[in-house]
């Protein structure tokens, strides 16, 4: 059955096992096969962030041909790093095409990218005024940890397909002028969940999170707030 998977599914089954097993070496290959598989199928922020984790964990264990694979899909070669030396080694994989940058929480959520969860090809100008930042399916992992992984697992069981595609409903936005984090889901039929996350993002809201049925009447669509004294994720204006 497994083989009738498409790549990133397969890739994100291996990568669970490798993190259930503790095999690094399993978790970088699997990095590289999922951000390579994302990048196919025009997914190209999540794809060139999770290969670049690739290329880190890769380059801790020694393990060359999975560094060079995931360097690969990134438009670069192991040898021409190698040749550039640390510096810009680590300039050229520390990244920031991932994510986009906006005025307002409205304007991320009118962009087209918003919608779609895939980066534009162009560049955009970082200014005074863009203070929110947007991430989108995976890349949330790069400011909330393993936590996006868990919730897009759980997301997908209850909705009945896959966390690579559940991750692809996750929009998390943060407003630096503020410091507000809303993490988006996009629930079948056009609507958007909205959990406000709180300052202090601990064990019991995130497993209260993960735990979270989204599709259930009064939470489908809502914005919800965490209420640490009931250890309850509650819909706001209620």
């Amino acid at each position: 059955m497994t083989a009738n998977l498409p790549p990133a599914d397969l890739a994100a089954s291996a990568l669970a096992r490798a993190w259930a097993t503790g095999d690094r070496r399993g978790e970088a290959r699997a990095l590289c096969d999922l951000g390579t598989a994302l990048m196919e199928v025009g997914r190209t922020s999540e794809g060139r962030y999770l290969c670049r984790r690739a290329v880190g964990l890769a380059e801790q264990l020694g393990e060359r041909e999975v560094e060079d694979a995931a360097l690969s899909t990134l438009g670069y070669s192991l040898a021409q790093l190698e040749e550039l030396g640390e510096r810009w080694r680590a300039v050229l994989l520390e990244g920031g095409d991932e994510t986009e940058y906006f005025p307002s929480l409205a304007a991320a959520r009118s962009d087209e990218s918003y919608r779609t969860g895939r980066h534009p090809d162009d560049a955009f100008r970082i200014t005074e005024s863009a203070v929110v930042v947007l991430a989108s399916g995976f890349v949330a992992v790069k400011f909330l940890g393993p936590f996006v992984e868990a919730f897009a697992t759980k997301l997908g069981e209850r909705l009945g397909e896959s966390a690579v595609a559940a991750a692809g409903r996750l929009r998390l936005l943060w407003n630096h002028r503020d410091g507000r984090r809303d993490l988006d889901v996009l629930t079948p039929g056009s609507q958007r969940t909205t959990l406000v996350l709180p300052e202090d993002f601990d064990d019991a809201a995130r497993l209260g999170a993960i735990e979270l049925d989204i599709s259930a009447d009064g939470i489908r669509g809502a914005e919800l707030h965490w209420d640490a004294a009931t250890e309850t994720w509650i819909p706001a204006n209620t």
